[in-house]
């Protein structure tokens, strides 16, 4: 009778452990942020699929393919306040994406976000807490 006891008990801690390996899987491929296939839940969204779909602490960020001379647009959300920006005319190099609006660029790199005035100084610095791209 005791051995049966000791079976269940540990079958029983076998499947929380599993239980919870999956969850932790689950949590540590999503990331901070849950994501759809083409863009943020409430957040930046791309009527086809992303290019990059990125997150760091204060911002969401998407760069879709588009029609036009570059072939690339920016769509960002700021999570603090729930302002967007749209920018058509995104370029690539060897860094990452760069839009540009009213003078400031914004620079998404694969470890960050970061934003310059149109005087070329460092407005903001994000590390992503998510990174994605195709």
């Amino acid at each position: 009778m005791r051995k049966h006891s000791i079976t269940r008990i540990a079958a029983t801690r076998i499947a929380i452990a599993g239980i919870a390996a999956a969850s932790l899987t689950t949590a540590v491929t999503i990331g901070s942020g849950q994501a759809s296939a083409d863009g943020f839940p409430n957040g930046p969204y791309c009527h086809g699929p992303v290019q990059v779909m990125a997150e760091s602490a204060v911002s969401q960020v998407v760069i879709c393919p588009v029609q036009g001379p570059t072939g690339w647009a920016y769509s960002g959300k700021a999570k603090t306040t729930g302002n967007w920006i749209d920018v058509w005319g995104a370029t690539q190099n060897s860094l990452g994406f760069h839009a540009t609006n009213d003078g400031y660029t914004y620079h998404v790199h694969r470890d960050r976000l970061m934003i310059t005035a149109p005087n070329g100084s460092v407005v903001s610095s994000e590390p992503w807490t998510y990174y994605y791209q195709r």
